[in-house]
């Protein structure tokens, strides 16, 4: 009885009853890859004609079928993996596809392939079964605009079709830029389960790991709303999986998926074990680029129900052919050089659709527009300011840290004024290139820079000033800012994290000829004629390897920002710093009221007072060296530099040496906030607190404990007295003086 279901629900969907696909009314059948239609289509030189075969051939995966004997090797695209693909297509829309790829999804590179309805019913079964359902729990409604926007602002645009009401102004009418190239077709995604897209864009690699489909970094909340959008026009679907099919069909389905090829672009992972290894698998016959063997197959111009029709239009068969041509002809064509491989990698990736090298590629103006900034002042830096930045150098430009965090750890956004997104391409896709790409951009004669500190010129207190706005400065912090300090004038690149990201090298060959290197860009010359052009920017990086322990540069320091008030603060500020007039081991104390003192903890005594404003943490905080604070108030009063008791009979000179050795024990908290110093002199325990008076000046009051008669307490009055110790029968004596 099921299995009799199962074939009446197939004849519906081969009938083309009820589907409710997204069927592109007129669209061309042929394949699309992007960089073929941009790059190749319309060639009028071999060469490039050529090319644009050899791109064919790897995106559509000939050498999964076929061999090249003798011959360099052929980039293969990896085998996706179908191991949930029940969990986001239903059986009725596998079947659809199975039954006409190019009708269901215009422009997809997976071929029709000749399959009875059984044979169908068969296979979409059995696909149908792979991956478990989410739960309707998982899923997230969003919302169709917030959709909108972001698909048409993250970078989707770059690669997929725009909404027309989604252009922006000005970019239609008479002065309309050239409509773009072909667009990688979505169709198919609206087939999925609303959760199951959302699982996708989040985390595509996951289901795709080799595909050309990248990680745009969204959260789930924004896949959602993108999903919402891509599916605006269709029933939102919970589930895709319906109910079990039988035993003997799903057999018969995962025959049929090594028999017939699938596996040669496709895995089908259950519980772990991989269906049919692609080396089992009858390949086609060999490529030998002459003869009958251009002719005929899938490049024959009606292919017989035998082999794989791909749909390939003229220009896309002739460029095919004369590849294979070139490739039997010329044994290095596939042997390229760096230069080559790495433009051969961009296309088949499709950088080009976001990022220009070597003249070619970037941004097509018809999508342009839809690149924004969340800075007004970038739209100062022209194309620079809003596109994705030309790949031109690069392998000679970024360390291999950055080069991960960009390709497929995410994280290396460095534009935070650009809408759009640098998407993650995955490190089994993009590790194996970086070799060549630094190869490719290797310069002769290398740059030399020393960047090991050792010199004495190399020392970051000359980058800092180099890098600031006072005299000798260059200003680079005029565009360029500095840990969370956005630049003072036009925004570019922040330069934080510039040593983990440039090479040295590549770091003094933009300096000392900006608009060599990056032809366009608005940064001057700086350099140019100076004599100490070397030196200086290697104090440079060595200020920008030093920038998290050292001082921002004059002109983003922010006037009275490090501050501290007390008075505002409503509260006593205890805060430990080099202070001058009162050491390297300073305690300084604000009160509300706006009298102040500090404590020297080397020295063991109160050694300043003074009234008004408190401190400044600059140095502190911000200055590795950490230069001594100033008081910023007035009146700053120095108190004698002794300890407060001495022994009776030790010299009272204010050079005399201290009759006891004292050791500083730190402070406790009042209830009020103010401290208590506590200290040791000899067999003395000390606690010691300075308070604002309430009639003006400061009261001092000390409890001491443990000792006996014959010791002194010399106060830091002015023209105070030495006074007895007296302790009462607990051991304990209770000083008071009052400070101006």
């Amino acid at each position: 009885m099921r299995l009799i279901e199962y074939a009446q629900g197939i004849r519906r969907i081969l009938a083309g009853v009820g589907l409710g696909l997204a069927v592109s009314a007129g669209a061309s059948p042929a394949p699309v890859v992007a960089g073929f239609e941009r790059f190749h289509r319309g060639a009028l030189e071999d060469a490039a004609l050529a090319e644009g075969g050899l791109l064919l051939l790897s995106e559509l995966n000939c050498v999964a079928c076929h061999r090249l004997p003798g011959l360099g090797s052929l980039p293969e695209r990896a085998r996706l993996s179908l191991s949930d693909v029940g969990a986001r297509l239903s059986t009725e829309s596998l079947a659809a596809f199975l039954t006409q790829p190019s009708k269901v999804k215009p422009g997809t590179v997976m071929p029709d392939i000749s399959l009875a309805p059984d044979e169908v019913r068969a296979l979409a079964a059995y696909l149908g079964s792979l991956g478990s359902p989410h739960e309707d729990a998982d899923l997230i409604a969003g919302g169709v605009e917030s959709g909108r926007s972001l698909y048409h602002s993250v970078g989707c645009v770059a690669c997929h079709g725009a909404d027309t009401k989604s252009v922006p102004a000005g970019t239609l009418g008479e002065s309309a830029p050239p409509p773009p190239a072909a667009a990688v077709p979505l169709a198919l995604g609206e087939q999925y389960s609303r959760s199951a897209l959302v699982r996708f864009l989040v985390d595509p690699l996951t289901v795709r790991p080799s595909g050309r489909m990248p990680d745009s970094h969204l959260t789930p909340a924004e896949a959602a709303d993108i999903a919402a959008y891509l599916q605006r026009d269709r029933e939102v679907v919970a589930s895709v999986q319906g109910p079990e099919a039988p035993t003997l069909l799903l057999a018969e389905g995962r025959r049929l998926f090594t028999e017939r090829g699938c596996v040669s672009c496709h895995v089908a992972d259950e519980g772990g074990e991989t269906v049919a290894p692609v080396e089992t698998v009858r390949r086609g016959p060999d490529l030998t680029g002459s003869g009958e063997s251009l002719a005929r197959g899938c490049l024959a111009d009606a292919p017989s129900s035998a082999v794989p029709h791909f749909r390939l239009d003229g220009e896309q068969r002739r460029a095919v052919v004369a590849a294979l041509r070139r490739i039997g002809a010329d044994a290095a064509f596939l042997q390229a050089e760096p230069r080559r491989e790495v433009e051969r990698f961009m296309a088949r990736m499709n950088c080009y659709a976001c990022h220009s090298r070597d003249g070619r590629g970037g941004v097509e103006a018809a999508r342009a527009g839809f690149f924004a900034v969340t800075d007004t002042g970038a739209h100062s830096l022209g194309e620079m300011g809003s596109l994705p930045p030309a790949l031109d150098h690069t392998g000679r430009k970024l360390t291999r840290s950055w080069w991960a965090k960009l390709l497929w750890e995410g994280g290396g956004e460095v534009r935070p004024y650009q809408v759009a997104r640098m998407p993650a391409f995955g490190r089994d896709v993009c590790e194996p290139v970086l070799d060549t790409w630094e190869e490719a951009d290797r310069r002769t004669p290398a740059v030399v820079i020393d960047v090991s500190g050792r010199q004495l010129h190399q020392r970051s207190a000359y980058g800092r000033r180099l890098m600031g706005t006072q005299d000798g400065g260059l200003g680079c912090i005029t565009c360029h800012g500095l840990r969370d300090r956005p630049a003072i004038g036009v925004s570019a690149v922040p330069l934080t994290h510039t040593v983990d990201r440039l090479r040295p090298e590549y770091f003094k060959e933009l300096l000392l000829n900006p608009q060599s290197v990056q032809p366009g860009t608005l940064m001057p010359p700086m350099f140019m004629g100076r004599e100490k052009a070397d030196q200086e920017i290697e104090q440079l990086w060595t200020y920008l390897k030093e920038i998290e322990q050292q001082l921002l540069p004059e002109g983003l320091l922010r006037t009275g920002e490090y501050e501290l008030k007390p008075e505002e603060m409503g509260r006593t500020v205890v805060f430990r710093t080099f202070l001058e007039g009162a050491g390297l081991e300073a305690v300084a104390v604000g009160s509300p009221s706006g009298r102040h003192a500090a404590f020297d903890a080397r020295e063991v005594r109160w050694a300043l007072t003074w009234r008004g404003r408190f401190l400044d943490a600059l140095t502190t905080w911000e200055e590795r060296a950490m230069t001594p604070a100033r008081p910023l108030g007035e009146e700053v009063t120095v108190l004698p530099p002794w300890t407060a008791f001495v022994r009776v009979g030790t010299s009272l000179a204010a050079d005399a040496p201290a009759s006891e050795s004292a050791r500083y024990r730190g402070y406790a908290l009042g209830a009020d906030g103010v401290p208590t110093f506590r200290y040791d002199l000899g067999p003395l325990r000390v606690e010691d607190t300075l308070r604002p008076g309430e009639a003006g000046g400061y009261r001092r009051t000390l409890v001491v404990r443990g000792g006996g008669p014959g010791w002194l307490f010399r106060g830091a009055a002015p023209g105070a007295e030495p006074q007895p110790v007296s302790f009462d029968a607990a051991g304990e004596a209770r000083l008071e003086e009052a400070l101006p």
